[in-house]
Parts: C-alpha cells; structure tokens; sequence
C-alpha cells in the first residue's frame, strides 16, 4: 500500500511534497481546509490537515499522477469531512435555528426519506456539476477556492479575501467559472433532448 505504480506516486513521494509546501502554498492549504471545516466548527482546518497528513503518510490515500498536490490535498480533506469513521455520527454537529443538534444515523435516514424525487434529482445534478467542475480545475488552486467559497456562499470581499485575489482577479475567475458552467449546461441540455 502507497507504493508508486503508473498512476500514482508513493507515499514518500507525497511526504516530500509535503514537507516541500512554500509558504504560500501552507496557507493555501490552511485556507481550503476553512472552506472545507466550514462554519460547523468540525471537523476542524487543523483536524482537517492532520489527518489528511495521516491518510496520505499511511498510503492509504494515494496521489493520483495527473493531479497537483494541493488538489489531491483538498480532495483528501474534502472526502474526510463526510469520512463515518474519521467524523462519527455522534460528532456531526447541525446548526438548527435555536442552536445545536446531535444528529445520528436514523436522523439522516428521515431527512433522506422526507426528500421528494424531485428534490433529489436536482440535488444529483448538481453534484455532478460541482464534481465536474472540480475535476476540470484540480490543478487550479484559485479555480477550486472560488468554487469552494461559492458552495460555502461567500460574496464580494469575504470571497475575494477567502480566495486570495484583488477584484479584477476574482472578475476573471468568475468569467472561467460561468464558460465551464454554461459548457456543462449545454451538454446536460443536449443528453436530455432540451437543446
């Protein structure tokens, strides 16, 4: 296990990389890692980091050849924040309007059962739509902080600050974003005949 093949590196290739990290690309991870924590306080950016640390050292997440560290980083912590065993249902934590709840198994059942077909319909869509378009800007520490802030409903300063760009940067980054966008529409209009 974390040994490199074709298709991956080694786990000491990624503990290289790691330890290679500038500063700039630290905080570049420090600040992926609070969109990912979000605002539910856990799992935490620290917690977040660590373990993804954890995972890729132990090989049992391996770095994919055709992707750049901080996006193979971000997708480890990503997956991390749903992970059962690293997040237990006693510790998922939901905001309800009158403070917190401990939410467990059966709970989510409920919420999953309540959701009517069309709901979840637009709910696979719209990760798939997210999906792909991580998938198109993993290599893009920028593309994938936008859309990292987008998803956690930053706006105006707040995303440009979480982002790490001026304005007419962030103008640009958006414009990428709405292309692909409009791109993935075009084709999912298409598959299903509406074009």
């Amino acid at each position: 296990m974390g040994q490199p093949d074709e298709e991956h590196y080694g786990a000491e290739d990624a503990i290289a990389a790691f330890d290679a990290l500038s500063d700039n690309d630290r905080s570049n991870l420090a600040r992926i890692a609070r969109f990912i924590a979000g605002t539910s306080g856990f799992p935490s950016p620290d917690d977040l980091i660590n373990e993804a640390y954890v995972r890729i050292a132990e090989g049992k997440r391996r770095w994919p050849r055709e992707h750049g560290f901080i996006p193979f980083v971000a997708g480890v912590m990503k997956s991390l924040r749903s992970d059962s065993v690293f997040v237990t249902d006693e510790r998922k934590v939901v905001r309800l309007e009158q403070g917190f709840a401990i939410v467990t198994s059966e709970d989510l059942q409920m919420v999953a059962a309540n959701d009517d077909d069309g709901g979840l319909a637009r709910k696979v869509i719209m990760e798939d739509a997210i999906s792909k378009l991580e998938e198109h800007f993993a290599d893009d520490d920028e593309m994938l902080l936008l859309l990292m802030g987008i998803q956690e409903g930053l706006i105006g300063k707040d995303l440009q600050e979480a982002v790490g760009v001026d304005e007419k940067r962030l103008e640009a980054l958006r414009t990428r974003l709405k292309r692909k966008i409009d791109k993935l529409a075009d084709g999912y209009r298409a598959k299903e005949g509406l074009a």
